[in-house]
């Protein structure tokens, strides 16, 4: 049986037979093929990425308050905000996450190195969850996995 030679990839050539897959076929009979384009993300930023806002700030203490959704992909921002302040090394660092309406796990990450940032720097890290059910919910469990 003998190949049609515009469906024989150009490595054929080179002393093996190989058929050429669907992706090669327009470049083989000279037509131009449009960029690819790559998927979105799986959830696009979104209006409830989290906000952060200074509610106090003395020599001795800090009080900040976390509002939106906390994730894996809105995480960093929070972990930028905490280690601001851990850097700044006062007394007391007290993180308000009662604003926040999701909690991931990622979140439960970056509060573990913050505090472990918070306590190599000598700062006493209080963590607020206020009325969120969502921050509740995710240190209780924190607590019955006795994390350390």
């Amino acid at each position: 049986m003998r190949r049609d030679p515009a469906l024989v990839s150009p490595r054929a050539r080179r002393g093996y037979f190989a058929e050429m897959t669907p992706h090669e076929w327009p470049r083989a009979a000279g037509v131009t093929v449009p960029p690819v384009h790559r998927l979105p993300a799986p959830r696009a930023p979104s209006d409830d990425d989290p906000g952060s806002r200074l509610r106090w700030k003395s020599a001795d203490a800090v009080v900040v308050e976390i509002t939106g959704e906390v994730d894996l992909c809105t995480v960093a921002r929070l972990a930028a905000v905490l280690d601001e302040h851990v850097r700044a090394r006062p007394g007391v660092l007290r993180v308000d996450l009662g604003q926040v309406r999701f909690f991931g796990a990622a979140g439960i990450g970056a509060l573990l190195q913050a505090a472990r940032h918070a306590e190599a720097a000598g700062v006493h890290l209080v963590v607020d969850p206020g009325g969120s059910r969502a921050v509740i919910r995710a240190l209780e469990l924190l607590d019955r996995l006795e994390v350390d």
